[in-house]
């Protein structure tokens, strides 16, 4: 389980976002993203919650350019 941002954990993240479709620079945005999130309220969700509620590229491109 993932608590603290070391350069590890931030790639394996990344990678799990890449997975969805993003490309590196957008992946690395989100990871940072969630990680300031967990440390701003550690007691929610997991890293991995966080991770899975992101949206694929393609249902992101769907629901958000009409």
């Amino acid at each position: 389980m993932m608590k603290n941002l070391t350069y590890r954990n931030l790639m394996i993240v990344i990678r799990k976002i890449m997975k969805k479709g993003y490309d590196f620079s957008t992946s690395e945005r989100l990871a940072r993203n969630i990680f300031c999130d967990f440390a701003a309220c550690p007691s929610g969700k997991s890293i991995e919650e966080r991770i899975s509620l992101i949206l694929t590229a393609e249902e992101y491109t769907a629901e958000y350019s009409k």
